[in-house]
């Protein structure tokens, strides 16, 4: 039961933006949805050089690093011999667990020769750095986004007149429940990008793990469209 509880929690919050979309009706979140799309857009351009300047100029890239190093370090000295990985091949990569989405970001970012050369240095000088830059953009993202998203609300609550256009009732609830769960379904992607901050974490491990115990929470990761946008 315990591998199904972020999965539970998912379903939950598409359910609950199915209902509210539901009872809100398709206008009113259409207001949403505007402002949604505004936010990703204004968070999608400030985004890179915000996590280029954190990456450049501060000690969060370093601090990371050295929190997912330690972490993979502690990881293979509990581990049996056996189950420890050549860290010159791609299947080292596999052997850490993470989602699909993840692994395949990491293997299409660099080349046979970058891990060949690498070899026993592979994680220290190339995963490690990879990771801690994901988290920042990630961690940037998320962060913006929150914030913009806060200045939008101010705006959105001063907007009824529109709900009290006479329209179809069902067919705007109906409108309504499509956009709720496309509203839940973007904030799961959210979080899913929000705990890329978590590499090297207890927590970040506990989501992974989570993610990999269900096809749903798989296919939901694997699929995240705010990935792209990092």
């Amino acid at each position: 039961m315990s591998n199904y509880y972020l999965l539970i929690a998912v379903l939950i919050v598409l359910v609950i933006g199915a209902v509210k979309g539901y009872m809100k009706g398709f206008l009113r979140l259409a207001v949403w949805f505007a402002g949604l799309i505004a936010v990703l857009f204004i968070v999608t351009k400030l985004s890179p050089y915000v996590s280029d300047f954190l990456i450049k100029n501060t000690s969060i890239y370093d601090d990371l690093r050295g929190k997912i190093i330690t972490a993979y370090e502690d990881g293979r000295n509990e581990a049996p011999p056996e189950a420890v990985p050549d860290t010159g091949s791609g299947d080292a990569i596999d052997s850490f667990g993470f989602p699909e989405l993840i692994t395949d970001s990491i293997k299409t970012s660099g080349s046979g020769e970058i891990y060949d050369k690498l070899a026993g240095s592979f994680f220290k000088e190339y995963i490690a750095g990879y990771l801690s830059e994901l988290s920042i953009k990630a961690g940037t993202f998320v962060g913006l986004f929150i914030m913009l998203w806060i200045i939008q609300l101010a705006i959105i609550l001063a907007v009824h007149i529109m709900e009290k256009i006479p329209v179809l009732r069902t067919f705007n609830r109906l409108l309504g429940m499509a956009a709720g769960i496309t509203l839940s379904l973007v904030l799961v992607w959210l979080f899913f990008l929000a705990v890329m901050m978590f590499f090297g974490n207890s927590f970040g491990a506990w989501v992974f793990a989570q993610v990999r115990a269900s096809r749903i929470l798989t296919y939901l990761f694997n699929n995240n469209l705010l990935f792209d946008l990092l």
